[in-house]
C-alpha cells in the first residue's frame, strides 16, 4: 500500500476536533470527533461563513452535537445546505439534525438515501433470518452470531432520523457555490452510490471515503445483497477516478490529511486489491470458508470489534473471484466452501 512518504501533504495546519481552518476563501476544513480508533472525520465547508454548504456531518452523538453548536456560535456560521457523500453514520449522522434545527436543504444520491432509510428502520426490529443465514453460511460460530444479533440495529442509533424528503444528486450534476462549480463523480464499492465532488477551477476533490491517503476503505458484502460484487465495483471506480482527475489535484479526504498524488494512491489501491485476490485464489487450492481467509486479506488482528466487517470484506473478495469464474462455491451443512476451479 502507498505510504505517506509517496504522497504530498501540503497543508501544515490540521484543525483540532470541533474547529475549522480556512484552506482558501472557498473551502473550510472542519474536523469532528469519532468514538473509535479512527478518531476523526473531515467535513468541508464550501462558500462563505454567512452562506455555507457543508459536505458531510459527523455521527449523531452528544459530543458531535455540542461541537457543532459551539463552532456555529463561535464562527458565526449560517449553514444553508447539507450535502452528504454517502450513507454511513459518520457522514450522514447529523444531516437530519441540521434540517430540523437550521432548516437546511439536504442532498445526496438516491441509492444511498434509500438504503440508509431502510437500514435505519431496522433499529428495534428482530434480526431477519436472512442475516443469520448469511453469517452462518460464512462460517461464524453460534457465539459470534449471538454477538451480531445483540448489536443488530445499532446503525440507526447513531443517525438522527432522516428527513422524509431530500434533493437527489447524481453523476455529473453540478453544484455551484459562491461562483465555484463542483461536479459530482460517482464511486462504487464502499457504498452503492457514493458521491465525490471535483472543482476544476480550484483543482480540489472532495473524496469522502472513496479515496483516502493511508487506509483502504471497507469494501464488503452484506446480508441485504449477498451476491454483490463490491470489490470489482471498487476497482472499476479507481480506474474511473484516474481518468477523471488530474494527478496534481488536492484531495480532501474524509479521514487523514489532504494530499496530492491521486493517481499514485489510486494505482496503489488497485494493486492492493488485485494482489489480495491473487493471494486469496492461491490459498483456495483447498476448500475454505470466508472466516478461514482472514490472514490472507488482513494484516491487523481480527477480533470481536471487527469480525463482522472482516467477514463482509472476505465475502466481497470471494464474490469477485466467483464472478471472474476462478473459483466455485458449494453449500455443505449450511456453510459455504470456496475452492479453485
Amino acid at each position: 500500500m502507498n505510504s505517506e512518504t509517496r504522497l504530498i501533504f501540503p497543508l501544515e495546519v490540521v484543525p483540532k476536533s470541533g474547529t475549522m481552518h480556512a484552506i482558501n476563501e472557498h473551502v473550510r476544513w472542519i474536523r469532528m470527533p469519532l468514538p473509535m480508533s479512527l478518531n476523526h472525520i473531515n467535513l468541508w465547508g464550501l462558500g462563505t461563513q454567512d452562506n455555507l454548504t457543508i459536505v458531510d456531518t459527523g455521527m449523531h452523538l452528544d459530543d458531535t452535537k455540542k461541537a457543532w453548536i459551539d463552532l456555529i456560535d463561535s464562527e458565526k456560521l449560517s449553514i444553508k445546505d447539507v450535502v452528504v457523500t454517502h450513507m454511513h453514520p459518520d457522514h450522514i449522522g447529523m444531516a437530519g439534525w441540521f434540517v430540523k434545527n437550521y432548516n437546511t436543504t439536504f442532498s445526496m444520491s438516491r441509492t444511498d438515501y434509500l438504503q440508509c432509510r431502510m437500514l435505519s428502520a431496522d433499529t428495534g426490529d428482530n434480526v431477519p433470518h436472512e442475516a443469520i443465514d448469511f453469517y452462518t453460511q460464512a462460517g461464524m460460530t453460534e457465539e459470534q452470531i449471538k454477538a451480531f444479533t445483540e448489536r443488530f440495529g445499532f446503525f440507526g442509533s447513531i443517525i438522527h432520523p432522516l428527513p422524509q424528503s431530500y434533493n437527489r444528486l447524481k453523476e455529473d450534476d453540478v453544484i455551484q457555490i459562491n461562483g465555484i462549480d463542483w461536479i459530482a463523480i460517482e464511486g462504487r464499492g464502499h457504498t452503492m452510490e457514493h458521491l465525490c465532488f471535483f472543482s476544476k477551477e480550484l483543482n480540489m476533490f472532495i473524496s469522502g471515503d472513496q479515496l483516502l491517503p493511508t487506509i483502504s476503505s471497507h469494501v464488503g458484502t452484506f446480508p441485504t445483497e449477498p451476491d454483490a460484487n463490491p470489490v470489482e465495483d471498487w476497482i472499476s471506480s479507481c480506474h474511473k477516478l484516474i481518468d477523471r482527475l488530474p494527478e496534481d489535484v488536492l484531495v480532501l479526504p474524509a479521514h487523514g490529511r489532504p494530499f496530492i498524488g491521486a493517481h499514485k494512491r489510486l494505482n496503489a489501491l488497485i494493486k492492493h486489491h488485485e494482489q489480495s485476490l491473487e493471494k486469496l485464489h492461491d490459498v483456495l487450492s483447498t476448500p475454505k470458508r470466508a472466516v478461514d481467509v482472514f490472514d490472507v486479506l488482513f494484516k491487523r488482528e481480527i477480533d470481536d470489534t471487527n469480525f463482522i466487517m472482516a467477514t463482509g470484506e472476505s465475502l466481497g473478495h470471494l464474490n469477485c473471484l466467483l464472478y471472474r469464474g476462478l473459483i466455485s462455491k458449494t453449500l455443505v451443512k449450511n456453510q459455504h466452501w470456496y475452492e479453485q476451479k
